[in-house]
């Protein structure tokens, strides 16, 4: 019973995750086109996004360790349905914050650099990052970090998997941006390190104050 509760509550949570994500790219690439707009993401930007960003980031849902508190919940009715209206609620309000941040910085860095390719990269590494927060809300990791900083010492079990998971994200993002390969399969710009260097001579680095 135990295993089986936790079964479900991993479930719960990887819909919870992936439903959203998607939901916000869809609604950014629908909206974009009826307002005849420039596409804040492209096509193959969003196949690399849901075949490899989405799967690094939502398989590691299925080894989250079971709860301390797994056995003081109440019986589940076995009515209830799968997308509780709560959980509707989440992936509603999470897809419209995750278009919202799409769109706002793809429509800030253009405006700010003139260039497409570098505000969409940044629009999509900007959606990638509110994907890691997002994931860490939803898990005993999330709720393990938020309890240490309050001064709680909660034990969790093991979180190899997203370590991984975290980890492996953020280095596919930075190969994804900054290999040039990668810019001409997904015409992708890479970003410029200008703020570590001497030439800050462009654009986006002059709004930053560099």
């Amino acid at each position: 019973m135990e295993e089986g509760r936790t079964v479900y509550s991993n479930l719960l949570k990887a819909i919870a995750f992936i439903l959203p994500v998607n939901d916000g790219e869809s609604m950014t690439i629908l909206i974009s086109v009826l307002l005849a707009r420039d596409l804040p993401i492209l096509s193959l930007q969003v196949l690399w996004l849901n075949m490899v960003n989405s799967i690094a980031m939502t398989v590691p849902l299925a080894f989250e360790p079971k709860s301390d508190r797994v056995m003081q919940q109440p019986p589940r009715n076995p009515n209830e349905k799968l997308l509780s209206p709560n959980l509707v609620k989440r992936i509603v309000l999470i897809s419209i914050f995750n278009w919202i941040l799409i769109f706002g910085v793809f429509e800030w860095i253009k405006q700010t650099t003139g260039d497409v390719a570098v505000a969409r990269i940044m629009a999509i590494q900007a959606l990638v990052v509110g994907r890691i927060f997002y994931l860490l809300s939803i898990t005993q990791l999330g709720v393990a970090i938020v309890d240490k900083i309050r001064g709680i010492n909660r034990e969790i079990g093991d979180q190899k998997a997203m370590y991984v998971a975290i980890a492996s994200t953020i280095i596919l993002q930075i190969i994804f941006s900054q290999w040039g390969l990668m810019n001409k399969l997904f015409y992708t710009a890479p970003l410029s390190g200008c703020w570590l260097a001497d030439d800050c001579s462009s654009s986006l680095c002059q709004s930053f104050g560099f």
